[in-house]
């Protein structure tokens, strides 16, 4: 996540100092020909890009920064998981965040490493800890 990140900073720094070169060369170019109109400039003021391009940036990085907090979270959810042995008719409960758990197996809170055979069935539900 943190290299798409920098990939739009580094796309949006490289068109801003575009914009800034190709402004340059226009103002040089009027400069050299002689054209400059002060009244016109007056009247019609340049764009706020930067102000622009400062709000894109921080939309963007308020979004990421939210997106983050929310997927940190969600990878800690507790969860109770249930390993049912249908020969033996044994069931097993364990604690998992959600960011351990695995299609045939887990990681438990307190580090034990549990893989579930093809024969055993596991339920999964949330675990509401306030």
């Amino acid at each position: 996540m943190l290299g798409k990140l920098l990939i739009t900073a580094i796309l949006g720094g490289i068109v801003y100092f575009l914009w800034r070169k190709q402004q340059s060369e226009s103002n040089a170019l009027t400069e050299t020909t002689g054209n400059s109109r002060p009244a016109l400039t007056a009247t019609n003021p340049k764009p706020p890009i930067k102000l622009i391009f400062s709000g894109v940036l921080a939309v963007i990085l308020l979004a990421t920064a939210a997106w983050m907090v929310y997927d940190w979270k969600d990878q800690r959810t507790l969860l109770e998981v249930k390993v049912i042995t249908p020969n033996t008719a044994n069931i097993n409960t364990y604690q998992v965040y959600k960011k351990d758990l695995q299609e045939r197996g887990f990681k438990t809170r307190d580090g034990q490493l549990i893989r579930i055979a093809n024969s055993e069935r596991m339920e999964v539900r949330r675990l509401d800890v306030h």
